[in-house]
């Protein structure tokens, strides 16, 4: 993977838990629909609880 489609990947899933911590959903939840794995929970964590 280039570091191009990792950066956007990471843009979509930040986009993608900010929608649905908008629609009412929760972390756990987010990060279960999205099937984020270990390393991206710990890294979405940190902004989800500064918003």
């Amino acid at each position: 993977m280039t570091a191009f489609n990792s950066n956007t990947d990471l843009f979509i899933k930040r986009r993608m838990m900010a929608y649905l911590r908008d629609e009412g959903f929760n972390f756990y939840e987010s990060a279960t629909l999205l099937k984020l794995d270990q390393s991206e929970r710990d890294a979405l964590a940190n902004e989800w609880s500064e918003n």
